[in-house]
């Protein structure tokens, strides 16, 4: 079963439509206070959405309902203008469900810890509801983290010598928590962490030990100073204080330790105790990076993919131009010193605007070339072809933003396009597949409302050959497989044999032929998960008897 981001295509209308009406039905709720019918339609709509993320598997968005749902539920109809926070949060919410929701599509992948933020400010609203930690999402099971890896000291430390280091730990927090200067307050704090260290017993000097580790991730890679961390850091003090003195264990030990392990396993090599504790704990890797969360917070604040496609628009308009300007210099027809004036005009605009929008690579590739044209002369064709092979290169890029809906940002220097030819004959090479497999479905459509009229087949075989060549030229060679396998079913059982074909067998052939079409849509989203849809083509043609690569 297709699960998670992976199978968003099959629900995206239907769940933005859904989206849609909730939001629809808040809004009037807040001009309409005395009409509960309204909040509570709206209840059932998050209830239904909640539903469907369940089903596919998309547990933070789930989440993000479940809290929708529970703040929903408590605010009370005829509470006037006091309901205002909790009203603005839910519609917030629903907006950033719909941005959160085309950034998994985009990335092929769900990425929770992006509506922590959300999920919490929600929970602010509730009495009853504590903030979730930053390691909500992080897979690490404290049962089998023991609490005392290191071995410390025998004898008690001396009352004297742990308020010195508190203080000294606490002047560094201090440095921490004003900003002044968080470096030296860090060195500070680790100073005393080494020395509780060697001076407390296993279990404080196990929770040393990694909160060394996590500010040294702090202060290398660097991570974010939150208000969250530096809180965290606060807790910590408090804690080696409780330890320390030998006062009740109150329980909170196990999950400070968890929090001290995220912020170690967001380090990387370059943090050396990092690793030491990496090892020793045999942290799961957490699949991203701080740099690469603070990326996914930028695009969930940023303008959306309407947004973008505008954008694009307005860029396809002044590529074109371009391009006109460009043709008539090459052919050299027009007033050609006229024609360069207004191709350098056209050229400075593009590349400043995409300048403005975050995409420095590929505006340095257009300014250089414009820098170029005060060298052409007529018949010079090689100055005029440096500078449109820069503005196809920036058209992949709007192309790309025009389709998918992504950021600039992310478009621009993260990934470089390969040769412009190259680009243009893997889309083409798609588009034409995609146009093939369609070509066989139909045929096989044909073929069966026409009572088994084996004529609608003879091409199909031929068809599917095609694009299984296209299918290797673009190194997808398991769905090439797949496609020899139901090429060899369509000319084995059902053309040779001139056997009448099953309704149920005809139906399973189509499955397989859907599946593959679904992969190639996805195909342009690199990170997408092919595996569970190639997967069902393979069992769906394993049902007819034809097992892929057999």
């Amino acid at each position: 079963m297709l699960t998670g981001a992976t199978s968003l295509d099959l629900v995206r209308d239907e769940l933005f439509a859904s989206v849609a009406g909730v939001e629809d039905l808040l809004q009037q709720f807040l001009e309409e206070r005395q009409n509960g019918s309204l909040l509570q339609q709206a209840i059932e709509g998050l209830q239904q959405l909640r539903g469907t993320l369940n089903l596919i598997e998309l547990g933070g968005a789930a989440l993000l309902l479940e809290e929708m749902i529970a703040l929903a539920t408590d605010i009370p109809v005829h509470e006037g203008d006091g309901r205002n926070a909790p009203l603005t949060a839910l519609c917030n919410s629903l907006f950033l469900l719909q941005r959160y929701l085309h950034l998994c599509r985009q990335q092929g992948a769900e990425r929770p810890e992006l509506l922590l933020p959300t999920i919490n400010d929600l929970r602010s609203h509730r009495s009853d509801a504590p903030s979730l930690p930053e390691s909500h999402f992080y897979p690490l099971e404290l049962q089998r983290v023991p609490m005392a890896l290191r071995d410390g000291a025998r004898e008690p430390l001396d009352a004297r010598s742990f308020a010195r280091l508190r203080q000294m730990y606490q002047l560094g927090l201090l440095g921490m928590i004003r900003d002044e200067r968080p470096t030296a307050g860090i060195s500070l704090m680790q100073r005393a962490l080494q020395r509780w260290e060697t001076r407390l017993d296993d279990r404080a000097a196990t929770l040393c030990w990694v909160a060394s580790a996590s500010l040294e991730a702090v202060d290398g890679m660097p991570l974010l100073l939150t208000p969250e961390r530096k809180r965290l850091y606060s807790r910590l003090d408090r804690e080696i204080k409780r330890l320390a003195g030998g006062l009740p264990d109150t329980g909170t030990a196990p999950q400070l330790l968890r929090e001290l392990l995220y912020l170690v396993a967001l380090g990387d090599a370059r943090c050396v105790l990092c690793e030491e504790v990496r090892r020793a704990v045999n942290l799961p890797e957490p699949g991203y990076t701080e740099a690469a969360l603070q990326r996914g917070f930028d695009s969930l604040r940023g303008p959306g993919a309407d947004v973008m496609r505008s954008v694009a628009d307005a860029l396809h308009e002044e590529i074109a131009t371009i391009k006109d300007l460009l043709d008539l210099l090459a052919r050299n027809a027009g007033d050609a010193e006229q024609s360069l004036d207004s191709l350098d005009v056209a050229l400075q605009r593009l590349w400043k605007t995409l300048n403005m929008l975050d995409m420095p690579g590929v505006s340095e590739r257009i300014r250089n070339a414009t820098g170029q044209l005060g060298q052409w002369q007529p018949g010079n064709n090689a100055v005029l072809e440096q500078v449109a092979d820069a503005v196809l290169h920036a058209e992949l890029v709007v192309n790309r933003l025009e389709n998918e809906g992504e950021s600039l940002g992310s478009l621009g220097d993260a990934q470089q396009p390969g040769p412009v030819e190259l680009k243009e004959a893997h889309i083409v090479l798609v588009e034409e597949s995609q146009a093939g497999l369609a070509l066989a479905r139909r045929a096989v459509t044909a073929y069966i409302e026409s009572g088994n009229d084996r004529m609608h087949l003879l091409n199909v075989p031929a068809t599917l050959e095609t694009v299984r060549g296209g299918l290797i030229f673009l190194g997808m060679t398991r769905a090439a497989d797949i496609i020899l396998t139901a090429s060899r079913f369509i000319r084995e059982s059902m053309l040779e044999r001139q056997a009448a074909t099953g309704t149920q067998q005809l139906e399973v052939l189509a499955d397989a032929l859907t599946s593959i079409e679904f992969y190639l849509e996805s195909a342009e989203r690199s990170s997408v998960g092919t595996g569970d849809v190639l997967a069902l083509a393979e069992d769906s043609l394993a049902e007819l008897g034809y097992s892929v690569g057999a």
